[in-house]
Protein backbone atom coordinates (compact mmCIF):
# COMPACT_ATOMS: atom_id res chain seq x y z
CA UNK A 1 0.00 0.00 0.00
CA UNK A 2 0.72 3.45 -0.41
CA UNK A 3 0.66 6.05 2.82
CA UNK A 4 -1.35 9.40 1.95
CA UNK A 5 0.92 11.77 3.94
CA UNK A 6 0.14 14.77 5.27
CA UNK A 7 2.96 17.58 4.81
CA UNK A 8 3.45 19.70 7.83
CA UNK A 9 6.54 22.70 7.36
CA UNK A 10 8.27 24.36 10.29
CA UNK A 11 6.46 27.22 10.31
CA UNK A 12 3.03 25.13 11.41
CA UNK A 13 4.42 23.12 13.97
CA UNK A 14 3.76 25.52 16.76
CA UNK A 15 0.32 24.59 16.12
CA UNK A 16 0.96 21.35 17.35
CA UNK A 17 1.85 20.52 20.61
CA UNK A 18 3.81 17.83 19.96
CA UNK A 19 5.56 19.05 17.29
CA UNK A 20 5.95 22.52 19.11
CA UNK A 21 9.04 20.22 21.24
CA UNK A 22 11.05 20.25 17.76
CA UNK A 23 11.84 23.94 17.72
CA UNK A 24 13.62 23.32 20.97
CA UNK A 25 16.39 21.22 18.75
CA UNK A 26 19.33 23.56 17.63
CA UNK A 27 18.78 22.32 13.86
CA UNK A 28 14.83 22.30 13.31
CA UNK A 29 13.98 19.93 10.14
CA UNK A 30 12.36 21.92 7.90
CA UNK A 31 9.34 20.00 7.17
CA UNK A 32 7.32 16.66 8.63
CA UNK A 33 6.11 14.54 6.71
CA UNK A 34 3.21 12.60 8.65
CA UNK A 35 0.91 9.04 7.75
CA UNK A 36 -1.54 8.23 10.06
CA UNK A 37 -2.83 10.33 12.50
CA UNK A 38 -0.52 12.55 14.31
CA UNK A 39 -1.21 12.13 18.21
CA UNK A 40 -2.81 15.04 19.66
CA UNK A 41 -1.22 15.60 23.06
CA UNK A 42 -1.85 18.41 25.80
CA UNK A 43 1.71 19.62 27.67
CA UNK A 44 1.09 21.18 31.07
CA UNK A 45 2.59 23.68 33.14
CA UNK A 46 5.89 21.33 33.55
CA UNK A 47 5.83 20.42 29.40
CA UNK A 48 4.78 16.94 30.16
CA UNK A 49 2.98 15.79 27.58
CA UNK A 50 -0.62 13.80 28.00
CA UNK A 51 -0.74 10.97 26.99
CA UNK A 52 2.64 10.95 27.90
CA UNK A 53 5.70 9.88 25.07
CA UNK A 54 8.02 6.98 25.83
CA UNK A 55 10.43 6.02 23.75
CA UNK A 56 11.69 2.85 23.54
CA UNK A 57 15.29 2.00 21.83
CA UNK A 58 17.73 -0.11 22.14
CA UNK A 59 19.79 -2.97 20.07
CA UNK A 60 19.32 -4.33 16.84
CA UNK A 61 20.43 -7.29 18.73
CA UNK A 62 18.30 -8.34 21.18
CA UNK A 63 18.83 -10.71 23.30
CA UNK A 64 15.28 -12.96 24.79
CA UNK A 65 16.54 -11.07 28.45
CA UNK A 66 16.16 -7.74 25.95
CA UNK A 67 12.92 -9.02 24.09
CA UNK A 68 11.47 -10.42 27.90
CA UNK A 69 11.78 -6.53 29.27
CA UNK A 70 9.74 -5.03 26.86
CA UNK A 71 6.97 -7.07 26.87
CA UNK A 72 7.02 -6.55 30.58
CA UNK A 73 7.68 -3.62 31.09
CA UNK A 74 5.46 -2.28 28.22
CA UNK A 75 2.89 -4.61 29.37
CA UNK A 76 2.89 -3.06 33.17
CA UNK A 77 1.72 0.58 31.46
CA UNK A 78 -0.69 -0.90 29.15
CA UNK A 79 -4.10 0.79 30.65
CA UNK A 80 -2.47 4.05 30.59
CA UNK A 81 -2.56 6.83 28.74
CA UNK A 82 0.89 6.54 27.13
CA UNK A 83 2.31 6.49 23.32
CA UNK A 84 5.00 4.32 22.57
CA UNK A 85 7.47 5.93 20.11
CA UNK A 86 10.24 3.90 18.41
CA UNK A 87 12.21 3.94 15.12
CA UNK A 88 10.72 0.75 13.54
CA UNK A 89 14.44 -0.65 13.32
CA UNK A 90 15.49 -4.50 14.00
CA UNK A 91 15.47 -5.31 17.79
CA UNK A 92 14.33 -3.42 20.41
CA UNK A 93 12.81 -0.90 18.15
CA UNK A 94 10.21 -3.40 16.13
CA UNK A 95 9.58 -5.23 19.23
CA UNK A 96 8.38 -1.94 21.26
CA UNK A 97 6.13 -1.12 18.61
CA UNK A 98 4.93 -4.84 17.80
CA UNK A 99 4.13 -4.63 22.28
CA UNK A 100 2.46 -1.62 22.00
CA UNK A 101 -0.21 -2.99 19.48
CA UNK A 102 -0.85 -5.66 21.22
CA UNK A 103 -1.26 -3.87 23.98
CA UNK A 104 -3.94 -1.37 22.30
CA UNK A 105 -1.49 1.16 22.98
CA UNK A 106 -1.00 3.78 20.65
CA UNK A 107 2.68 3.74 18.86
CA UNK A 108 4.29 5.93 16.46
CA UNK A 109 7.44 5.10 14.44
CA UNK A 110 10.06 7.99 12.48
CA UNK A 111 12.23 5.24 10.40
CA UNK A 112 15.48 5.83 9.18
CA UNK A 113 14.20 6.33 5.80
CA UNK A 114 11.26 8.53 3.56
CA UNK A 115 7.55 7.14 4.22
CA UNK A 116 6.74 5.48 0.49
CA UNK A 117 6.05 2.11 0.71
CA UNK A 118 8.79 0.93 -1.60
CA UNK A 119 11.66 2.28 0.71
CA UNK A 120 10.47 2.31 4.19
CA UNK A 121 12.99 0.39 6.46
CA UNK A 122 13.63 -1.85 7.08
CA UNK A 123 11.95 -3.76 4.24
CA UNK A 124 10.71 -6.34 5.85
CA UNK A 125 8.91 -4.38 8.20
CA UNK A 126 6.56 -2.68 6.08
CA UNK A 127 3.44 -4.62 7.43
CA UNK A 128 4.50 -3.42 11.07
CA UNK A 129 4.34 0.01 9.45
CA UNK A 130 0.95 -0.46 8.09
CA UNK A 131 -0.49 -1.94 10.96
CA UNK A 132 0.40 1.18 13.26
CA UNK A 133 -1.22 3.58 10.79
CA UNK A 134 -4.08 1.35 10.60
CA UNK A 135 -4.43 1.31 14.47
CA UNK A 136 -4.42 5.20 14.84
CA UNK A 137 -0.87 5.70 15.17
CA UNK A 138 1.86 7.57 12.70
CA UNK A 139 4.89 7.11 10.34
CA UNK A 140 6.84 10.61 10.91
CA UNK A 141 9.83 11.84 8.89
CA UNK A 142 11.75 14.78 7.65
CA UNK A 143 13.07 13.13 4.87
CA UNK A 144 11.74 13.10 1.23
CA UNK A 145 9.34 10.18 0.75
CA UNK A 146 11.21 8.50 -1.31
CA UNK A 147 14.49 9.05 0.26
CA UNK A 148 16.43 5.45 1.32
CA UNK A 149 17.84 4.17 4.64
CA UNK A 150 21.19 5.81 4.22
CA UNK A 151 24.04 5.73 6.81
CA UNK A 152 23.39 9.74 7.79
CA UNK A 153 19.54 9.20 8.34
CA UNK A 154 19.71 8.00 11.61
CA UNK A 155 21.31 10.12 13.52
CA UNK A 156 19.30 12.91 11.83
CA UNK A 157 16.61 11.06 12.98
CA UNK A 158 17.27 9.87 16.52
CA UNK A 159 17.16 13.84 17.22
CA UNK A 160 13.31 14.00 16.12
CA UNK A 161 13.17 10.48 18.51
CA UNK A 162 14.56 12.58 21.45
CA UNK A 163 12.88 15.72 21.00
CA UNK A 164 9.10 14.32 20.81
CA UNK A 165 9.77 12.29 23.84
CA UNK A 166 8.58 12.66 27.85
CA UNK A 167 11.27 10.08 28.15
CA UNK A 168 13.60 7.93 26.87
CA UNK A 169 13.76 4.04 27.89
CA UNK A 170 16.47 2.28 26.60
CA UNK A 171 16.50 -1.71 26.89
CA UNK A 172 20.34 -3.14 25.50
CA UNK A 173 23.12 -1.37 24.10
CA UNK A 174 25.91 -1.56 23.02
CA UNK A 175 28.78 0.96 24.47
CA UNK A 176 29.39 2.78 20.83
CA UNK A 177 25.45 2.99 19.17
CA UNK A 178 22.89 5.04 17.83
CA UNK A 179 20.97 4.55 20.59
CA UNK A 180 23.21 6.09 23.24
CA UNK A 181 23.19 8.94 20.93
CA UNK A 182 19.98 9.26 20.96
CA UNK A 183 19.81 9.11 24.93
CA UNK A 184 22.86 11.74 25.01
CA UNK A 185 20.54 14.40 22.94
CA UNK A 186 17.73 13.54 24.55
CA UNK A 187 19.76 14.32 28.19
CA UNK A 188 20.50 17.58 26.53
CA UNK A 189 17.03 18.16 25.70
CA UNK A 190 16.31 17.76 29.73
CA UNK A 191 14.13 14.42 29.05
CA UNK A 192 14.08 11.77 31.70
CA UNK A 193 16.41 9.34 30.53
CA UNK A 194 15.82 5.17 32.18
CA UNK A 195 17.91 2.08 31.00
CA UNK A 196 17.33 -1.37 32.03
CA UNK A 197 20.37 -3.28 33.34
CA UNK A 198 21.84 -6.09 32.55
CA UNK A 199 24.63 -8.62 32.23
CA UNK A 200 27.67 -7.35 32.97
CA UNK A 201 29.54 -9.44 30.67
CA UNK A 202 27.07 -9.00 27.48
CA UNK A 203 28.32 -6.17 25.20
CA UNK A 204 24.13 -5.41 24.72
CA UNK A 205 24.29 -4.18 27.91
CA UNK A 206 27.20 -2.12 27.96
CA UNK A 207 26.02 0.52 27.03
CA UNK A 208 22.87 0.59 29.22
CA UNK A 209 25.11 0.08 32.36
CA UNK A 210 27.27 2.82 31.00
CA UNK A 211 23.91 5.15 31.04
CA UNK A 212 23.26 3.81 34.84
CA UNK A 213 26.54 4.33 35.59
CA UNK A 214 26.09 8.01 34.41
CA UNK A 215 23.10 8.78 36.22
CA UNK A 216 20.03 7.36 34.35
CA UNK A 217 16.98 6.20 35.95
CA UNK A 218 17.37 2.34 36.65
CA UNK A 219 14.15 0.96 35.35
CA UNK A 220 13.90 -2.59 36.42
CA UNK A 221 9.96 -2.94 37.24
CA UNK A 222 6.92 -1.34 36.59
CA UNK A 223 6.99 0.94 39.67
CA UNK A 224 10.15 2.35 38.22
CA UNK A 225 8.63 3.02 35.27
CA UNK A 226 5.80 4.74 36.36
CA UNK A 227 8.31 6.73 38.33
CA UNK A 228 10.32 7.57 34.71
CA UNK A 229 6.98 8.87 33.22
CA UNK A 230 5.77 10.68 36.51
CA UNK A 231 2.91 8.71 36.37
CA UNK A 232 1.40 7.44 39.80
CA UNK A 233 -0.50 4.29 39.42
CA UNK A 234 -3.78 3.46 39.68
CA UNK A 235 -5.40 1.69 42.76
CA UNK A 236 -5.61 -2.10 42.03
CA UNK A 237 -4.09 -1.47 38.14
CA UNK A 238 -1.55 -4.13 38.45
CA UNK A 239 -1.67 -6.85 36.11
CA UNK A 240 -1.94 -9.36 38.19
CA UNK A 241 -5.24 -7.59 39.51
CA UNK A 242 -6.47 -6.88 36.35
CA UNK A 243 -6.22 -10.37 35.42
CA UNK A 244 -9.29 -12.09 37.13
CA UNK A 245 -10.45 -14.54 35.56
CA UNK A 246 -7.72 -17.21 35.10
CA UNK A 247 -9.02 -20.76 34.91
CA UNK A 248 -7.49 -23.02 38.19
CA UNK A 249 -4.70 -24.93 36.23
CA UNK A 250 -3.58 -21.40 34.75
CA UNK A 251 -3.51 -20.24 38.24
CA UNK A 252 -1.66 -22.81 39.41
CA UNK A 253 1.42 -22.18 36.82
CA UNK A 254 1.11 -18.45 37.20
CA UNK A 255 1.69 -19.21 40.93
CA UNK A 256 4.94 -21.65 40.42
CA UNK A 257 6.06 -19.70 37.89
CA UNK A 258 8.32 -17.04 39.95
CA UNK A 259 11.15 -17.56 37.96
CA UNK A 260 12.15 -18.93 34.50
CA UNK A 261 11.30 -22.99 34.57
CA UNK A 262 12.21 -25.78 32.03
CA UNK A 263 8.51 -27.48 30.49
CA UNK A 264 8.74 -30.52 31.87
CA UNK A 265 10.10 -29.34 35.41
CA UNK A 266 7.02 -27.64 35.10
CA UNK A 267 4.80 -29.87 34.26
CA UNK A 268 6.06 -32.12 37.18
CA UNK A 269 5.46 -29.28 39.71
CA UNK A 270 1.98 -28.66 38.61
CA UNK A 271 0.94 -32.26 38.80
CA UNK A 272 -2.31 -32.39 36.30
CA UNK A 273 -2.24 -34.23 33.68
CA UNK A 274 -0.57 -33.33 29.92
CA UNK A 275 -3.36 -32.55 27.87
CA UNK A 276 -4.63 -30.21 31.14
CA UNK A 277 -1.36 -28.24 31.11
CA UNK A 278 -1.31 -27.63 27.18
CA UNK A 279 -4.39 -26.04 27.10
CA UNK A 280 -3.51 -23.61 29.88
CA UNK A 281 -0.08 -22.79 29.13
CA UNK A 282 -1.22 -22.35 25.23
CA UNK A 283 -4.41 -20.22 27.05
CA UNK A 284 -1.47 -17.71 29.02
CA UNK A 285 0.55 -17.53 25.80
CA UNK A 286 -2.12 -16.16 24.10
CA UNK A 287 -2.98 -13.97 27.00
CA UNK A 288 0.63 -12.78 26.34
CA UNK A 289 1.51 -13.26 30.18
CA UNK A 290 4.06 -16.08 29.87
CA UNK A 291 6.82 -17.22 26.99
CA UNK A 292 8.00 -20.56 25.89
CA UNK A 293 11.84 -20.02 24.26
CA UNK A 294 13.49 -23.09 23.83
CA UNK A 295 11.68 -25.23 26.27
CA UNK A 296 11.68 -22.57 29.37
CA UNK A 297 8.41 -21.18 29.86
CA UNK A 298 8.41 -17.61 31.65
CA UNK A 299 6.55 -14.88 32.73
CA UNK A 300 6.56 -11.58 30.98
CA UNK A 301 4.18 -9.49 33.04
Amino acid sequence: MSFPLSIIPREKFHEHPLLSRLLELHDVPEILYVAGELPKVILDEYGRATPRILTVIGSRKNTNYGKSCVERLINSIRNENVIILSGLAYGIDSLAHSTALKNNLITVAIPGSGLDSNVIYPKSHLSLAEEIVEKNGALISELDPKTSAAQWTFPSRNRIMAALSDALLVVEAEEKSGTLITARQALELGRDIGAVPGDIFSPTSSGTNLLIRDGAYTVTNSDDLYALLHLSKKENNSVDESIKDYSPNEQLIMNILTEPMEKDLLLLKINISLSEFLVALSSLEMRGVVEEIFGEVRKIV
